[in-house]
């Protein structure tokens, strides 16, 4: 186990407080969970002070632990933000709100299964406009600088799940040619399949992919496996952390003024869904762009925007 401040520099305070608020039992197992936590947000670079609740939902749906390990590290995490909010210039426990979104999440899909009757959180076409705009003010010169403001255009226009955006290769997107694609191999269920690109996202990602050769050429990375890394790397290589996605997306959301009862990145993706079937793209062609094995998850989740018009390409 590191030394105390290696674990946060802060962490005697934190288990003093602990220990003030809480038998010796519970303090016991709540700061080894703690521990734990602040071991993660160290390794993946993410400062707890900042950490918002997708990044804590990212921690525990990462842990192979049984419920109740995951209850009770959550009530610690809940402790731990309650007792440094003042030190910390927390305004919301981020544990409490993550706590809500995973009783959100239960909600909607009841204990047996049964999908309530609450929609998808999606952007409408004003706030889709914003969002983007919002992403552009983020942008700023060379590789590094776009980044964060293209993976959000990118998986808004491909309604690529985070997991496959970050984990997608130069190699996996065709730019060239008439009908440039992005090829998804190993997404939800290890089901490959192809998303068209539209015009303008192709000529984002062309200008982009020629800021990352140039990026990943000055980092010592050899133009004939820069197409094994993932598209959207950094100087290292590696890819973007689950939870550094959702926070771009919040803090995009933020920027652009929007409020969602969801607010990671699948917003973006039931936004492109929608916006699909809303322009009459036919249940059978955006069920093979979203990787559903079957159509009656896309019906059940989509059918108060589907229509009759049918189109071929993603808009």
């Amino acid at each position: 186990m590191p030394e105390t401040n290696e674990i946060h520099p802060e962490f005697s305070e934190i288990s003093r407080r602990i220990r003030v608020v809480s038998t010796p039992n519970t303090s016991q197992t709540y700061l080894s969970r703690i521990k734990g936590y602040l071991i993660w947000c160290r390794k993946n670079k993410i400062d707890p002070q900042q950490a918002l609740p997708e990044a804590i939902l990212d921690y525990l749906a990462h842990r192979e632990w049984k419920k109740s390990t995951k209850t009770t590290t959550m009530a610690a995490l809940e402790a731990l933000y309650e007792v440094m909010s003042g030190n910390w210039g927390i305004a919301e426990n981020p544990a409490y709100l993550a706590s809500q979104i995973n009783t959100e999440k239960r909600h909607r899909f009841g204990s047996r299964g049964h999908i309530r009757t609450q929609l998808p959180s999606t952007l409408d076409r004003e706030e889709e406009a914003a969002f983007i705009a919002a992403t552009h003010r983020q942008d700023h010169a060379g590789y590094e600088g776009m980044r964060p403001g293209q993976l959000m255009r990118f998986i808004l226009g491909t309604g690529l799940r985070r997991e496959e955006a970050i984990s997608l290769c130069e190699r996996d997107i065709r730019l060239k040619g008439e009908e440039p694609y992005v090829h998804v191999i190993r997404g939800k269920g290890d089901k490959e399949r192809t998303v068209p690109l539209n015009k303008k996202l192709r000529e984002e990602l062309t200008a982009f992919a020629d800021l990352r050769s140039a990026f990943l050429s000055e980092n010592g990375h050899e133009r004939k496996t820069q197409a094994a890394l993932p598209f959207f790397c950094d100087n290292k290589g590696n890819p973007y952390e689950g939870s550094s996605v959702y926070y771009i997306m919040r803090r995009t959301l933020r920027q652009a003024g929007i409020e969602k009862w969801q607010s990671g990145p699948h917003v973006l993706r039931h936004t492109f869904a929608t916006k699909q079937l809303q322009e009459g793209v036919p249940t059978s062609i955006v069920k093979l762009w979203m990787g559903h094995k079957d159509a009656t998850t896309l019906l059940k989740t989509y059918e108060h925007v589907i229509t009759a018009d049918p189109r071929h390409t993603p808009v």
